[in-house]
């Protein structure tokens, strides 16, 4: 059974990873490794709740701090508020930076909050496969494994994760996950000029955030 899982979780992964363009020959070693598992983690700065906001603890001008920029070319949603957006969605908060000539070079960004699936719900199969469940860390091995582009990162949550080619930072909470997007463009050449170490500012939103010290 336990194979049939492992076959099963490779498959998926290395489908999204193909579809990204960001596939590897599988780490057998590291798949089977949980040691970046943060056996130091001291608990969650903040919880997972019903209807809670992705931006309550976060200020347009932290973002404008972290980019250099007025706080008024510094816009903020929480669509779980908005008419504009299904009302069942996971918490979120999405960032723009109005810069440019029109919206298409807009830098954006977000933060978004992935709950974690109890063994006694129904889709918990799916959501163990994608790092989704209460059993997350043979899922994200496999992930790590399979991608090129991503590393571990120590010291944050239960554990930490940096895609460099989908500029995504995932840190593992007690109880959910969470995913920083920096804000960036690929239209935007001012932006590109500046060659922006994106890990560093994620890592400084999901502290801005109050998620991590």
């Amino acid at each position: 059974m336990k194979m049939k899982l492992l076959l099963n979780l490779s498959l998926f992964a290395l489908l999204m990873s193909s579809c990204l363009g960001d596939k590897k020959v599988a780490n057998v070693a590291e798949m089977n490794d949980t040691s970046f598992v943060n056996t130091n983690f001291k608990g969650n700065l903040i919880n997972y709740a019903k209807g809670m906001s992705a931006c309550k603890h976060i200020s347009a001008s932290a973002i404008a701090k972290l980019y250099d920029v007025s706080a008024d070319k510094v816009h903020m949603e929480d669509p779980t508020t908005s008419d504009r957006y299904k009302k069942d969605m996971e918490p979120m908060c999405l960032f723009y930076i109005k810069d440019g000539e029109n919206d298409f070079q807009w830098l954006k960004g977000s933060l978004n909050v992935q709950r974690e699936v109890g063994k006694e719900e129904m889709a918990y199969d799916v959501a163990k496969a994608v790092g989704h469940g209460e059993e997350w860390e043979e899922a994200w091995a496999l992930n790590k494994s399979i991608s090129k582009s991503s590393e571990w990162v120590s010291g944050m949550g239960l554990a930490s994760v940096w895609n460099d080619k989908k500029s995504e930072l995932k840190i593992k909470f007690k109880g959910y996950t969470l995913y920083v997007y920096p804000l960036k463009n690929g239209f935007n050449k001012a932006e590109i000029a500046k060659n922006r170490d994106y890990k560093k500012v994620a890592i400084a939103i999901a502290k801005a955030a109050g998620y991590i010290n």
